[in-house]
């Protein structure tokens, strides 16, 4: 269908609009016209991700020199592939009204997703080291060790790019052109990066720095970037910038620095000459620079010379071994010790005798030497990379980050110490984003209260609106239970945890739905342990559904997917545990049968005693005046929001959504709730109640989507009603 937003002309792939979707492309564009940043949530289900490129495309080809590249940032692969399908379907619904845009669309992802030369991909965890093994630059073509397709893509890849016609590229595409041209799909990819329209990849290609200097150098600042699913994207900012080290990490840096030396010592005239042209290129690149300029990639003097480089990077790890070893004895009194990034620089640098122009550089003088001394097996020297990494970051921000020492919970080894140079300020990652780029946008389904996200990030935008949905039936019903049967109250307070009433009346809560949800039920735990403690329910599901319990093994969670699903295929029914932070809470959808109910079980709150937690939430109140209750309370808000929306995938779709603890039910948490959620909450029945009463619900709403239905007309838009 055609139609007309202010005097922009959309394209829109399908025979009805919902009034949702023109609500949501009307806000986009009034981002784009103004040439400003937005926050748009819109309920899941409701084509978010369709709208959003119907208006984008639209864009793009009336307003060329406006908007000139929409760069579509998702968080798994999965989404990615979902989004380039949606970018050929508006394209071909826009061909079909006799448009020819002549795009080119193309998603970008690893080498291990796109390389398929098959004696790399069998490398499986080995994939990027053999890659580089085979196509590094002082690589001489021909030998054994080559690889065809790479070879191929040299010689004429960038003819064959130039020869491809305006098309959408997913990574399966990708692969095909490269299994028939003999041409490698990942470089392809990258190069086709640079001059493509629309371009679909990971947020860490922009978020995280270690990555996005690659990219960002190529692209042009009338670009529109969103970030999709971006209700996390502060905890992704957040993590770009968090390096732990360990006493094992800093033993192999050791080891990474003795291989480095060897190759450095060895007499071949080779190497040598090597290392010789290497020095004489730091030196002509300081001679470039105006006098008083100083530039990032001007090597400092002391550790210009590899020997030296090798001999400061010891210094370096000598001194951090001192304060890992000084703080692991400290904290056999403490539960943690922690340092500001000012002084805990200055400690260093006096130990070993450092000086910050060389730490804020060792890391571009790590990679430089690497690459000389030809070294493809990077990945093997990650331990030597994390430590650059640490005393870069060390130096370079004395606001919004501390070292923390404490005990190894990540590993599950206790004894193990750990040193982490935490980030707490999730704008730094975002600053530069905001700034290179004409129009970000942030958008989910879950994202109130959206007054936050620019307050942590730091930003200012032009338009941050929530969507309602408009339903001509009540097809979700959240409920919330705060008590048993018998009275006792539902909750997964810690001082509760070990109660075994509590315990008990979970267990028989969960059995309850089982019997009384049709098909497919998942359910959400705060904890991997909590899951555990509430195992000894597990056996009697068996009755009413096949149980399958989320793994923290990335394929074996993906089998008992697949396997869910068959059991709700057959009419067998299913129930789905899992955590409420892990991989099925953000990335899944349980559209139709899969997902009759959802239901959160205890309140995702973050551990308020957890040090890291503690001090983001003091850094966030310092800066952003977000009190620690605010940001607790909104953060497991929005996980279990997400959550919830995974029951919902459309307007004709329906579902039960569950929160089962008796916090859910404070004004403070329902404020929270995003609108679309909040308000087909019926407070009258569905509030503060009983597990009983809540089962009566249930069956009354699965008993009433039964009956015939229809969407009503007046909750879209057709060709000629619009």
């Amino acid at each position: 269908m055609k139609f007309v937003i202010d005097d922009l002309e959309v394209i829109f792939p399908y025979k009805f609009l919902y009034k949702e979707q023109l609500e949501y492309m009307q806000a986009l564009k009034q981002t784009l016209d103004e040439k400003g940043h937005g926050i748009l949530e819109m309920p899941t289900g409701t084509g978010k991700t369709v709208s959003l490129l119907a208006l984008i495309i639209a864009y793009l080809a009336q307003r060329p020199n406006t908007v000139k590249k929409l760069i579509y940032c998702t968080r798994t692969v999965v989404e990615m592939e979902k989004t380039l399908e949606e970018v050929r379907l508006v394209l071909k619904a826009r061909k079909a009204e006799g448009l020819n845009d002549n795009f080119t669309a193309v998603g970008l992802s690893s080498r291990k997703n796109l390389c398929i030369n098959p004696d790399v991909i069998n490398q499986k965890d080995r994939v990027d080291a053999e890659c580089r093994k085979r196509t590094a630059e002082w690589v001489k073509r021909g030998q054994n060790e080559t690889c065809i397709f790479y070879d191929n893509y040299e010689k004429s890849g960038k003819e064959t790019i130039a020869n491809l016609p305006h098309d959408v590229y997913s990574l399966n595409d990708l692969r095909k052109n490269g299994a028939y041209s003999i041409q490698c799909p990942y470089f392809t990819a990258r190069e086709m990066v640079k001059k493509a329209n629309i371009v679909v990849y990971n947020y860490l290609y922009l978020i995280d720095p270690t990555v996005s200097s690659q990219l960002t150098k190529d692209q042009i600042k009338e670009s529109v970037v969103v970030f999709d699913e971006a209700h996390n994207i502060d905890d992704v900012c957040i993590e770009a910038y968090t390096v732990r080290l360990n006493k094992p990490i800093l033993a192999e840096a050791i080891n990474n620095l003795k291989v480095v030396e060897t190759q450095i010592q060895s007499e071949t005239n080779e190497i040598q000459n090597r290392l010789n042209e290497e020095y004489k290129k730091l030196i002509k690149n300081l001679e470039k620079k105006p006098e008083g300029e100083l530039n990032q990639l001007v090597i400092p003097g002391q550790i210009r010379k590899a020997r030296n480089f090798i001999d400061f990077m010891k210094r370096v790890i000598n001194s951090l071994r001192k304060k890992l070893k000084d703080n692991s004895e400290a904290l056999k009194t403490s539960h943690a010790i922690l340092h500001n990034t000012k002084g805990f620089t200055e400690e260093i640098q006096k130990e070993g005798n450092l000086d910050i122009d060389s730490l804020k550089q060792c890391g571009e003088r790590l990679n430089l030497l690497l690459n000389t001394l030809q070294i493809a097996e990077t990945d093997k020297f990650r331990p030597l990379s994390s430590v650059a990494q640490f005393v870069m970051y060390l130096v370079q921000y004395q606001e919004g980050f501390k070292v923390i020492f404490q005990s190894n919970n990540y590993e599950g080894t206790l004894n193990e110490k750990l040193m982490t140079l935490a980030c707490f300020d999730s704008s730094l990652a975002m600053k530069n984003i905001f700034a290179q780029f004409q129009s970000v946008i942030l958008t989910s389904g879950t994202m109130s209260p959206i007054e936050i996200y620019p307050k942590i990030l730091d930003f200012k935008p032009v338009v941050a609106k929530s969507i309602d949905i408009e339903l001509t039936r009540n097809s979700i019903q959240p409920i919330i239970v705060t008590m048993s049967e018998d009275g006792t109250e539902l909750t997964s307070e810690f001082t509760l945890r070990n109660n075994e009433d509590v315990s008990r009346n979970y267990g028989n809560f969960l059995l309850e739905l089982s019997e009384n949800v049709p098909d497919g039920l998942i359910v959400f735990m705060p904890s991997y342990s909590r899951m555990e403690e509430w195992a000894s329910i597990w056996n009697k599901f068996s009755k009413n559904k096949v149980l399958f319990i989320e793994s923290k093994d990335v394929a074996e969670t993906s089998q008992k997917l697949q396997q869910y699903r068959k059991c709700c295929d057959v009419g067998r029914g299913a129930a789905l545990f899992s955590i409420a932070r892990g991989k099925i809470a953000e990335g899944i959808d349980f559209e139709g049968h899969y997902g009759r109910c959802v239901a959160v079980i205890g309140f995702p709150a973050l551990n308020s005693k957890d040090t890291l937690i503690l001090e983001r939430c003091k850094f966030l109140e310092e800066k952003f005046k977000i009190t620690k209750n605010d940001f607790i309370e909104f953060d497991a808000m929005r996980q279990t929001c997400q959550c919830l929306g995974r029951v919902l995938r459309g307007k004709q779709d329906y579902g039960i959504m569950i929160m089962a603890d008796k916090r859910f039910a404070q004004k403070s948490k329902l404020q929270k709730m995003p609108r679309w959620i909040y308000k087909q909450l019926d407070q009258s029945r569905c509030l503060n109640i009983t597990s009983e009463t809540a089962i009566t619900v249930v069956r009354d709403f699965f008993r009433q989507m039964a009956q015939p239905f229809k969407i009503a007309d007046n909750s879209y838009f057709t060709q000629d009603t619009l």
